[in-house]
């Protein structure tokens, strides 16, 4: 049974929120409160400019993202319980997150992916995905397992941006202080 938050309370959540590292269990019912769930993840996405959205990074931790590669309002694919099946060749893109806001660097991911998963409708689909598509299902399914982007760079990566997510640490120590 899926906890039933205020989903009007929902708010995408910042790095380094322990949610963001926990791992998200499988979507057993599929069900209007699902439908809702996906509406308001998607408001989220498109009111903060960003192309996916994971469950977690709303604080829930249920196997669901949301993905809208040509950032085309209205235009997301959503996939439940998704599975990366198969992957091919490598390619190196900038990345951000909507978790990790002012954050970018390179990332190496397959080129390509399959994928499968179930829809909304509770059918299941398998479908290849290629170049930025492929990336973003593979950047949003990371966080179904607890990983982010940054968790992939290389060191020397990792030292280019340690500076901004200290602040965003330290951002977060501060909200929490504070109780918001």
């Amino acid at each position: 049974m899926m906890e039933r938050p205020d989903l009007e309370k929902l708010a995408v959540i910042r790095y380094p929120d322990p949610l963001l590292k926990k791992p998200s269990v499988e979507i057993t019912e599929v069900d209007s409160f699902l439908d809702e769930l996906v509406c308001r993840m998607a408001e989220l996405m498109e009111q903060e400019r960003g192309m996916g959205l994971a469950g977690p990074q709303v604080g829930l931790n249920y196997r669901i993202v949301i993905g809208n590669p040509t950032m085309e309002p209205g235009k997301y694919e959503v996939l439940i319980n998704p599975v990366i099946l198969k992957r091919e060749g490598r390619l190196i893109g900038q990345e951000g997150c909507l978790s990790v806001p002012g954050v970018f660097a390179n990332v190496k991911r397959a080129e390509r992916v399959v994928v499968r998963a179930m829809r909304p409708s509770g059918e299941t689909v398998e479908f290849e995905a290629e170049g930025l598509p492929a990336r973003l299902w593979q950047h949003e399914i990371d966080h179904l397992d607890g990983a982010l982007f940054v968790d992939r760079l290389s060191t020397a990566a990792r030292i280019l941006i340690r500076n901004s997510l200290k602040e965003l640490e330290r951002a977060y120590e501060r909200d929490s202080n504070s109780g918001g």
